[in-house]
């Protein structure tokens, strides 16, 4: 069964129309989601610019074809927009039209509106350039939680290849749909292959929208929204793992667990305000002090924990001892709610291998710091040698 011209370019037309509104509509839902009114309104410019040069024969040959052809390569200035956008990275407006405009250029010449070789051919080497271009913006994340960015690559990387090859094969694959006749078995499947381009893409860009949103959720709940570090929930399911980890390794692991000295009286003389400051100050003071692969989470109040992978027990209360002083000096200078931190510590080589045995040893070690003059470093074995 053949399809007419007509009904075969009116259906892709009105496909890409659909799927472009859908996009900007999501787009509407969430206005941070820039790529997808990027992505829709590069569709919406492939429909108007595909039914365009759909016209030709109907209407002037300039106007189908310049237009036309515009107005597709501005979608795929668009298209290549929106993954550079999805990607960070700040937009070129001038590389965005740019493809259009040489189009437009080359269009005011009569040689070059006559020679439909030639025009297939810049066309299909300025889309294939777009193509390659948004195919590298999206090769160049490494988000791991995006799904659908390998498929949407694939599906660049397999379109870009077929634009090559309609520039290399010009002379005989001219892929022209006039608004008559019935359309060649090829053709059809010319325009079902783009189609299916198009739509996927749509879904794959939507789909990697959706995922960055759910990862950014999860990593929201999993941080303490005060300070900025891991919360409890956060530290236990990261602590547990990591521990095994180290302990499979067969190094030695330490947990700290740090407590702010009187601080109810800091927020009763200063105000709550006052003592989320000196919250996010601790944190800012011991973050840095902290080797790279520690764990640090806020745990409960003025409570913190900070589990330290092959750390022995000297370098454990060395870290200690560094984060402790390091607060006292800078709430001592800083002229505001004076406070200072209480910091107990555990190991696996002392208490086992097991992070709420752990836990229970340095909390332990933390009370006896308190009853000891409060400022200071307690291990558990302190507990042990008495």
């Amino acid at each position: 069964m053949q399809i007419d011209q007509p009904t075969l370019a009116a259906g892709a037309a009105f496909a890409n129309a659909i799927c472009g509104i859908m996009l900007m509509f999501f787009w509407l839902q969430d206005r941070r989601a820039a790529t997808l009114c990027l992505w829709g309104s590069a569709l919406l410019a492939m429909c108007a610019g595909s039914i365009m040069l759909c016209l030709r024969g109907v209407i002037p040959l300039s106007a189908s074809v310049a237009t036309g052809g515009a107005l597709c390569l501005l979608a795929y200035g668009l298209m290549w927009a929106g993954a550079r956008v999805f990607a960070g990275r700040a937009t070129a407006p001038a590389i965005v039209v740019a493809g259009a405009a040489i189009w437009i250029a080359a269009c005011l010449s009569p040689t070059f509106l006559s020679e439909m070789t030639t025009r297939v051919a810049v066309f299909s080497c300025l889309t294939c350039i777009y193509t390659l271009m948004t195919l590298w913006q999206y090769g160049q994340m490494r988000e791991r939680d995006l799904r659908s960015r390998r498929p949407a690559i694939a599906l660049l990387a397999i379109h870009a290849v077929l634009l090559g090859s309609r520039f290399a094969f010009a002379g005989i694959l001219p892929f022209p749909i006039v608004m008559q006749g019935p359309a060649p078995a090829w053709v059809s499947i010319g325009v079902a292959l783009l189609l299916a381009h198009y739509l996927s893409m749509a879904f794959l860009v939507t789909g990697m929208v959706k995922e960055r949103q759910t990862a950014e959720h999860r990593a929201a709940a999993l941080l303490d929204p005060l300070t900025g570090v891991a919360n409890r929930r956060a530290f236990f399911e990261r602590g547990v793992p990591l521990l095994a980890k180290t302990l499979a390794a067969g190094q030695p692991a330490a947990l700290l667990v740090l407590d702010l000295d009187q601080f109810k009286r800091v927020n009763d003389t200063f105000g709550h305000e006052a003592g989320d400051r000196v919250l996010c100050e601790f944190c800012n003071t011991a973050s840095p002090l902290l080797r790279i692969g520690d764990l640090f989470g806020r745990t409960g109040g003025e409570e913190f924990a900070c589990l330290l992978p092959g750390a022995s027990a000297i370098e454990a209360v060395r870290i200690a001892e560094r984060i402790r002083a390091a607060f006292a000096m800078l709430t001592a200078e800083s002229g505001g709610p004076y406070s200072t931190v209480s910091i107990g510590v555990a190991t696996s080589d002392d208490v086992g291998g097991e992070l709420s045995t752990l836990l229970a040893a340095a909390d332990r070690a933390l009370y006896r710091a308190k009853e000891h003059g409060r400022n200071r470093v307690e291990g558990e074995w302190t507990a042990k040698a008495a």
